[in-house]
């Protein structure tokens, strides 16, 4: 899978800049490591959306035309973290990089999972929304894993200070809903956190 150096970029925080070349050749050489060693894991459960609109405002609002969310996770495995502490060791520039490469490499198999949900006819998705954003605070990512059965399924397990373990893993979860007007297919477009540094493009 090749990624968009542009998604790399703003990982970096040079926002719509080109990469320095060099910065360009270390992504593309960690782009390489990682995706020839690697092989991402997905999870995945339908279920309703009354779950969760209880434990966020900001999330209640996103749902508010859905009866049922689609619930998910995505690890790149234990590997990815090895190489990552292996990169800070050697190379520091290459490890910094390599965290970008690996966000941008989640974002896109984040994307393609949602992309290929099979749906009924007439129901459509909203953007994704994961434990951390807006007022759902990431103390629901243990339901989110309990509810996935993610630690026997996936290996994906918290940390007692709630972060996630492989820590190159993502939850997430996507509204369905009836409405075509919901699919906007862009999440930064309806975050509230306008001056974010890792803002996509409107």
């Amino acid at each position: 899978m090749k990624l968009d150096p542009q998604e790399i970029a703003r990982y970096l925080g040079y926002g719509r800049t080109p990469m320095p070349l060099e910065v360009a050749a270390l992504a593309e050489a960690c782009e390489e490591e990682l995706t020839g060693g690697i092989t991402p894991r997905f999870l995945g459960r339908r279920m309703e959306a009354h779950r969760f609109t209880a434990d966020s405002r900001d999330l209640a609002y996103h749902l508010r035309h859905c009866r049922e969310v689609i619930l998910y996770a995505i690890t790149l495995g234990p590997q990815a973290d090895l190489l990552l502490r292996r990169w800070s060791v050697r190379n520091m520039a290459k490890a910094a990089v390599g965290q970008a490469v690996c966000a941008a490499w989640l974002d896109q198999l984040a994307a393609d999972y949602v992309e290929g949900l099979s749906l009924e006819e007439g129901e459509y998705l909203t953007p994704p929304f994961s434990p951390g954003y807006g007022d759902w605070a990431l103390d629901n990512q243990k339901q989110v894993l309990d509810l996935l059965d993610a630690p026997r399924r996936l290996g994906l397990s918290l940390t007692q200070a709630g972060m996630l373990v492989p820590e190159k893993s993502i939850t997430a979860l996507v509204g369905v809903s009836d409405r075509p007007e919901e699919s906007c297919g862009q999440k930064c477009m309806r975050c509230k956190k306008k001056d974010c540094p890792f803002r996509a493009g409107d």
